[in-house]
């Protein structure tokens, strides 16, 4: 052996392999799911056009967005940050579900938009959004 190179005991070389181990496991049950997802909405929207007719999920690095009608027609888009509308509003009946998918894995962050599209009665709108990371 060289002068000057420490040597690990046999119980100090199994104490590093166990804590290394540990470590490993520890971080690995920190990091985040690979996908997750986040409920928004869940409220009663005003008639299109009127004050309160919309309702916007948090900005994330989402993949998807998807929208639950119940008694009104509604419509679901993605925006940016600054609420701007990026797509198409995507629109669907009253007791329809719609999901916007494919939207790329760029760390850009958007959020979820849904409308109600109906234009005299309020209605009850559901939706999430679907996270690269989590959300």
């Amino acid at each position: 052996m060289p002068v000057g190179v420490p040597t690990l005991s046999r119980g100090s070389a199994s104490f590093l392999a166990t804590l290394i181990t540990a470590l490993g496991l520890y971080f690995a049950v920190l990091a985040p799911p690979a996908h997750a997802a986040e409920n928004f909405c869940g409220v009663t929207l005003q008639p299109y056009g009127q004050s309160g007719d919309r309702c916007y999920g948090a900005s994330h690095h989402i993949y998807g967005v998807n929208l639950v009608t119940y008694e009104r027609a509604g419509c679901v888009d993605i925006a940016n940050g600054s609420n701007e509308l990026l797509q198409s509003w995507q629109c669907v009946g009253a007791s329809s579900g719609y999901e916007i998918q494919g939207i790329p894995n760029d760390g850009v962050n958007r959020k979820g938009v849904v409308r109600n599209n109906n234009l005299s009665f309020t209605g009850f709108f559901n939706a999430a959004e679907f996270c690269w990371t989590g959300c």
